[in-house]
């Protein structure tokens, strides 16, 4: 509904013009909403009932504090009887109404006073609005990943371009190496054969030299001499004409030079033989010590996830007569945001969801809880999977994988938790930690084996003896944490060799990644931050990170 609002930027003298003089304003008086000019400001100061009353200079009204104070004391008038003041709400039309809109248009409506009305409008406002506020938290927090996300894709497009840079200086010096020698090869092979023809050419033309020389003897003899000359020469020349067309002749009649070009320049720039040759052991970033005054007992780390923000959330557990029973918030740099109880229910696993909030496996319990990433309990979800031990779990998208040390299976779950498949193996002896991608699901196994399936459970690969322990390439002793690069390459934690293996999604052993020379203690949990470092929770209380993602 359109209003009409009393003027408020008359600069001249209310007062002055109701007696028909205008004379300029030079001051505002709040509570009468009037211009007064200097004379009338004095007389306003001394009349009692406005000698209180807030008076500011003109100069002033540009101050917002003011220009609010003045309009919630503007004057609203009915668009309908223009002279009069709204005063009243009617409520069955649900707008703002004059005195004579009461006893007319709106005659036995109900209605109440502006005020009354008004406060009851803020605050249902208010209760509005108040819905806002989880909505505003929600697109802070979705706004503070991607300027996270924004900045690290800038900084790590830097340093692939740089990774890049450096691969094909690395290249670029095989190949000049390369090519150098096989100059130097040519130029040598050139010398020797060129010196053996300068040698058989020598001979070529002694000989030569040697065949006219019998030639002509012969002729002479036949053309010139006497009888006796002949019968006494010619067993000579017969003699010598036979030892020279005894003699080899002929020479090779095409240069080589003993340079198999398809054999030697074999560089062989294929991508995963040159590119896992320029790999190196990831470099050390940072490590921290995630025990804090509050934990009484000895820290075992046994589950790790990151946020897109590069946060990180640690499972403290007490499942093997250790820990703390705790589930924390670190940020990227390793500080401790929050820390919060389980109670007498064991902490083994967490993962991330769609919306960033965290599923937490306990032991013993067929359900899951639901936290959000400020620590506070949202719900708790049953799941398919009753009274496991050492309960883990991984997520990608709406595909949860729930494993359990006393469970000879495997389960693929919806994001309720639902069975979808169940995955049985009599190799199964103790599974204990799963990964996925959108390619691949990775069991570990307590019992020295990862097993590597299809997203629809079919078993692609194995790596290790189920049942027997080993050290070295393809063998582990109580594989812990597994977790998936973007490269699809599988990092499994080998806890008691103390080591971080790399392997292919075919099952073959590619390095070792980490050693205890890097871990100096028992590795956990394994996760890869946005960034694409590796971080690994140890036995000792300390989390490390190294910078991972070399070019392969």
């Amino acid at each position: 509904m359109d209003v009409v609002k009393s003027p408020i930027e008359d600069n001249h003298c209310t007062l002055c013009k109701e007696t028909g003089v205008n004379l300029p304003a030079t001051c505002h008086c709040i509570e009468c909403n009037d211009y007064l000019c200097n004379d009338c400001k004095v007389a306003h100061s001394k009349i009692r009932s406005s000698r209180n009353h807030k008076i500011i200079h003109l100069g002033e009204l540009s101050d917002e504090d003011i220009q609010q104070q003045l309009r919630s004391q503007q004057e609203i008038f009915c668009p309908i009887h223009k002279e009069k003041v709204i005063e009243y709400f009617c409520i069955q039309d649900q707008t703002a109404i004059c005195h004579a809109c009461t006893l007319m248009e709106h005659h036995g409506h109900k209605c109440e006073s502006l005020s009354k009305a008004a406060e009851k409008m803020k605050h249902f406002l208010q209760e509005h609005l108040s819905t806002l506020n989880p909505i505003i938290i929600r697109q802070e927090t979705n706004l503070e990943i991607l300027q996270y996300q924004e900045k690290n894709i800038k900084e790590n497009g830097v340093d692939t371009l740089d990774k890049v840079e450096k691969w094909g200086a690395e290249i670029q010096k095989k190949v000049n190496a390369e090519k150098d020698r096989i100059k130097s090869e040519i130029i040598t092979t050139t010398a020797a054969e060129s010196k053996q023809i300068l040698a058989a050419k020598d001979e070529a033309e002694r000989s030569l030299a040697t065949l006219k020389s019998t030639k002509d003897i012969g002729n002479r003899l036949i053309e010139y001499g006497n009888d006796a000359e002949v019968l006494l020469v010619h067993q000579q020349v017969m003699e010598s004409t036979k030892q020279l067309t005894a003699q080899k002749q002929s020479v090779k009649s095409t240069l080589h030079l003993g340079v198999d070009y398809e054999s030697t320049v074999n560089i062989r720039l294929t991508k995963n033989q040159t590119m896992d040759s320029l790999m190196v052991m990831p470099e050390y970033l940072m490590s921290f010590d995630a025990k804090t005054k509050m934990d009484k007992n000895h820290c075992f780390f046994t589950g790790i996830a990151c946020l897109p923000s590069g946060d990180m959330f640690i499972i403290d557990s007490s499942n093997f007569l250790h820990g703390n029973n705790n589930l924390k918030m670190f940020d990227s740099k390793g500080v401790l945001k929050w820390n919060l109880p389980m109670g007498d229910q064991v902490p083994y696993n967490v993962a991330v969801t769609a919306d960033n909030n965290l599923m937490v496996t306990k032991g013993d319990s067929s359900k899951v809880d639901i936290i959000d990433f400020r620590g506070k309990k949202v719900k708790s979800v049953a799941s398919c999977v009753s009274r496991c031990e050492s309960p883990s779990l991984a997520m990608k998208g709406d595909t949860v994988i729930l494993t359990g040390s006393n469970k000879a299976c495997v389960y693929i779950c919806n994001k309720n938790l639902q069975a979808r498949k169940i995955i049985c193996s009599q190799q199964f002896k103790s599974p204990h930690y799963a990964a996925l991608n959108h390619n691949y699901i990775i069991v570990s196994d307590y019992a020295h084996c990862v097993f590597i399936y299809s997203r629809s459970g079919d078993l692609l690969a194995t790596y290790g003896t189920p049942g027997t322990p080993g050290d070295g390439p393809g063998k582990l002793n109580r594989p812990y944490g597994v977790c998936i690069d973007k490269y699809d390459k599988i990092l499994i934690a080998d806890h008691q060799n103390k080591k971080v293996h790399l392997i292919s999604p075919r099952g073959e052993f590619v390095k070792f990644v980490l050693t205890k020379d890097e871990l100096e203690n028992c590795p956990l949990a394994l996760a890869i931050t946005p960034e694409g470092h590796l971080v690994v929770t140890m036995t000792n209380s300390l989390v490390k990170m190294f910078k991972y993602m070399a070019i392969f």
